[in-house]
This record gives C-alpha cells, sequence and structure tokens, in this order.
C-alpha cells in the first residue's frame, strides 16, 4: 500500500474518534491488521474498503483519495520491486554457477586421484612370497652329477639365492643390526609396501556407488529447479542429501551381502 494512503486511513480513524482496537472490533479484524494498514505493511481488501467508508461516511475516492502523484508513487513503488526481485534472481544464477564449477573442478580432481591410483596398482610388480630357481634343462646324457653351466640346488634348508631378473625379496629390519645401513633401508622398504598396500586396498573397496558423481547431479537438479520453476530457494536442500547418499553408498558396498 501506498504511504499517503496509509497515512490517510490513520488520519480518518482518529478523527471519527476510534482507537485500533476498536476499528477493528467494529469490522471484525484484529487490532494487527489495521497496524499493518497504518503502517503500509499491508491493503484492506475491497469489503475491508467498503466497510470503512461506510463506517467514515466518505465515499471510495475521498476514503483513498486518489491522484496522478499517488499513481505515480505505486508505478514506481512496483517498478523498483521488479527490479530488486531481478536482481536478486541474477545474483542467484550467478552463485549457482558458481557452484557448479566448484562441483565440477572437485568431480575432475577427484577422478584424476582415482586415476593416478590405478596407474600406480598397475605399475606395481606382483610380489612373489619366495624365490624360485628356474627350471634348468635336463642334459640328454646320461648320468649323475650336475651337468655343465647347471645350478646345483642349495642343501636342505638353507635360504634359496635369487636367480637373475627375479624381483627383490622383501627384507625384514630384525635381520640386521639395528642402526646399521641394512637395517635402515629393509625398514624403509617395509614401509614403503605398507602404504602402497594401504593405497591399494582403499582403491579397491571403491565401488560403483561411491565412484557415482552424485554432487555433479545435485548442481544439474538445482539449476534445472531454479532456471525452469524458479525454485532457487528450496532447491538447495538438495545439497544436504551428499553425505546422506555417500553414508548409504559405504553401507551398501561394505554390506557382506553384496560382496558375493
Amino acid at each position: 500500500m501506498n504511504v499517503e494512503i496509509a497515512q490517510r486511513l490513520a488520519e480518518l480513524r482518529r478523527e471519527k474518534g476510534y482507537s485500533q482496537e476498536e476499528l477493528a472490533e467494529q469490522l471484525g479484524l484484529s487490532r494487527q491488521a489495521v497496524s499493518k494498514w497504518e503502517r503500509a505493511e499491508s491493503s484492506p481488501d475491497t469489503g475491508n474498503l467498503v466497510a470503512l467508508a461506510r463506517l467514515y461516511g466518505v465515499t471510495l475516492d475521498e476514503l483513498l483519495r486518489f491522484d496522478e502523484d499517488i499513481e505515480d508513487d505505486i508505478k514506481y513503488e512496483a517498478q523498483d520491486r521488479t527490479k530488486s526481485a531481478e536482481t536478486k534472481a541474477q545474483d542467484a544464477a550467478e552463485k549457482a554457477s558458481v557452484a557448479a564449477a566448484q562441483a565440477a573442478a572437485a568431480a575432475a580432481q577427484a577422478q584424476a586421484a582415482q586415476t593416478a591410483v590405478r596407474a600406480a596398482q598397475s605399475q606395481q610388480p606382483a610380489a612373489s612370497p619366495y624365490y624360485a630357481v628356474p627350471s634348468q634343462p635336463q642334459s640328454a646324457s646320461a648320468g649323475h652329477g650336475p651337468q655343465a653351466g647347471t645350478v646345483p640346488p642349495p642343501p636342505t634348508g638353507a635360504p634359496v639365492p635369487p636367480y637373475a631378473g627375479a624381483p627383490a625379496m622383501p627384507q625384514d629390519p630384525a635381520d640386521y643390526p639395528m642402526g646399521s645401513k641394512q637395517w635402515e633401508d629393509a625398514y624403509v622398504d617395509r614401509e614403503m609396501r605398507n602404504a602402497m598396500g594401504d593405497i591399494n586396498d582403499g582403491a579397491r573397496r571403491r565401488g560403483a556407488w561411491s565412484s557415482f558423481p552424485y554432487p555433479v547431479l545435485c548442481v544439474i537438479v538445482f539449476l534445472l529447479s531454479g532456471f525452469f520453476w524458479g525454485n532457487w530457494h528450496p532447491a538447495w536442500i538438495v545439497f544436504l542429501t551428499i553425505p546422506l547418499y555417500y553414508y548409504i553408498a559405504h553401507v551398501i558396498e561394505n554390506d557382506p551381502n553384496n560382496r558375493r
């Protein structure tokens, strides 16, 4: 409602000697409704305008007292509200675009990290639990004892030496004096193998549910809901479902029944 009309309603009420409570009782309304009219926070409907005009003994034109200046003010206020709404919509669209870009960047980083783990896993040679001596060709000639160019087998209980081209044997730091160079190398080698095993286990545990780009889907739903239906404010709640989705995915992927 225009401020001048609100002031006009308050002046007429005081001229007739009504308080806000008495006027509200005459109209069958609450005092807060009358107070909002006089503060220009709301407007009376047509039925209340007619009742006010009869109660004050004036016509509707005298009650509202429309003139060109008031009409211009009303038009200006309407245009200002429209511009404010458009500005808010533009700001919301810009924020949504920034959020979409950030979500896409996060998804790309996660995909790159997963690719790097898979590449490291594929390049890591398979560790053999023990060492084997390559089989030597049997000589066609009969006889006993090792043939020329063959390696005799080690005695029972002796460690089997690695052959040429065999992967390096995992060393145990307990086999060397603490603080020696061999002990340090064995300790570092053991820790590196444990770390690579944890990374590979984590990559293998990541299933289809966890790999699905659910945050990107939430951004798409948010943008579509905002641009096509204007639901910018309630649609942001979809982002609150991201932690719930990954919790459910974790439960499903760790369920023993789904691993069979």
